[in-house]
């Protein structure tokens, strides 16, 4: 290769990387869907289809253009065959003239801005880092949301924007981040858990999250009616799902395939406890570490920093939720910026970077191995074991984080306390 050609390579960032490589995925999958068809493109890519295309914004206008004829749309399969289970706020879509012919355009448009946020959230690193981060993106759990046109691919766009904007020392930009996981919160809840920016101990921080968590509270409570018919409507299943309950389930299928009752475990007091006994464990590991003074993870004060912490905050906060569809993994691509810095720090010498290659190995590993082309029929036990091991790498990296910058800033935080 010549000079010229080495140059512009290294010109090449990893921003740009991810923007060509989602440019010829949708080239592929369009190809593709001419060629073979809607279901078979998918499945290559380790998808389990759902028809009509864009099934979940189908499911979502569905609703609202029912419910805006007066029919209550959190009846079980008032208007399809699928529960309404997310916020009111949707149903107002209906007002708008808005029904299942829109569905994909809309789709179109909320993983176009979900794509734009990635690219910004990955961008400013050399090209590999771009091709390593891509890879993540183009995972089968975050192709399922996108397959799906799912829903938290916007809540993905809105927390990726409030890590976008957030900065340590600016109120006005702290605001504006809050503003963005507030709309975040109204639309589909689950960003409350990005509290977990707290973990980054200071004094913003911990307002930040009280802010958040307030807001959400009220929020909340405002809509319990709406909260609870909600989790009514939401299936518990082990199908493509993760969850401190999704195990158990999965197991009841493999017995009940072999011709054995279902121990029903999932209903039992164990999930819960086994989950006790994993964040106990993290706990402990964080703990020991900080006493031996031996410091891992440790979160950047930076974009890609507040990014993993509210990654992490929602796929721990997700995980106890009890199950969850695998799209909502697409939360991990939050803490692969934080993964790629610390990969670069590793390779220029300035950091051991052992337990952060771990952490990287399996969120990819996680994204990776749930995907299933055929996963409404199967139940893979290895997917669950590193959805629980991810969970108590999560948990203990948060709690070390907390410890040390707790550590580091006696002063401000006796302060401010």
């Amino acid at each position: 290769m010549s000079a010229s050609r080495r140059s512009f390579v290294c010109r090449i960032g990893s921003g740009t990387v991810v923007a060509l490589g989602l440019a010829a995925t949708t080239i592929a999958l369009l190809a593709l869907g001419r060629v073979v068809g809607w279901d078979p493109t998918w499945r290559a890519f380790g998808v389990t289809p759902l028809q009509p295309p864009f099934f979940d914004m189908h499911v979502i206008n569905d609703y609202a253009a029912c419910a805006w004829k007066g029919v209550d749309a959190y009846e079980p399969q008032a208007c399809n065959i699928v529960n309404f289970n997310i916020p009111p706020t949707w149903l107002w879509l209906g007002f708008l003239g808005v029904d299942a012919s829109d569905s994909s355009w809309l789709s179109v448009l909320v993983i176009a801005a979900t794509a734009i946020v990635l690219v910004l959230l990955f961008r400013g690193r050399s090209w590999p880092y771009g091709v390593i981060a891509l890879g993540a993106v183009i995972s089968p759990s975050v192709m399922m949301g996108v397959e799906r046109g799912n829903l938290d691919l916007l809540i993905l766009a809105l927390v990726g924007s409030a890590a976008l904007i957030y900065e340590e020392g600016r109120i006005g930009r702290a605001c504006g981040a809050i503003a963005f996981l507030g709309l975040g919160v109204v639309l589909k809840l689950f960003p409350m858990f990005c509290v977990s920016l707290a973990a980054r101990l200071s004094r913003q921080t911990f307002l930040f999250a009280c802010a958040t968590l307030a807001l959400s509270l009220i929020y909340v409570v405002s809509t319990m009616k709406y909260v609870l018919l909600i989790r009514r409507n939401v299936p518990t299943t082990f199908i493509l799902s993760y969850g401190y309950k999704a195990i158990f389930l999965g197991l009841d299928h493999i017995r009940s395939e072999a011709g054995l009752n279902p121990t029903e475990l999932a209903d039992t007091w164990v999930p819960a406890c086994t989950a006790a006994v994993v964040l106990i464990c993290a706990a402990i590991v964080a703990i020991t570490t900080f006493r031996n003074r031996r410091e891992f993870c440790s979160v950047d004060i930076s974009v890609a920093g507040t990014a993993f912490l509210f990654g992490a905050g929602i796929y721990c906060g997700t995980f106890l939720l009890g199950t969850n569809f695998i799209y909502r993994l697409m939360f991990l691509l939050l803490c692969v910026p934080q993964l790629l810095d610390w990969q670069i720090r590793r390779s220029e010498g300035k950091a051991a970077g052992i337990a952060e290659l771990g952490l990287l190995v399996t969120i990819f590993g996680v994204l990776w191995v749930n995907g299933n082309a055929n996963g409404h029929s199967m139940f893979l036990l290895l997917p669950q074991l590193l959805d629980w091991f991810l969970f108590f790498l999560m948990a203990a990296v948060l709690l070390s984080n907390f410890l040390w910058f707790a550590y580091r800033r006696p002063a401000q935080i006796s302060k401010n306390f």
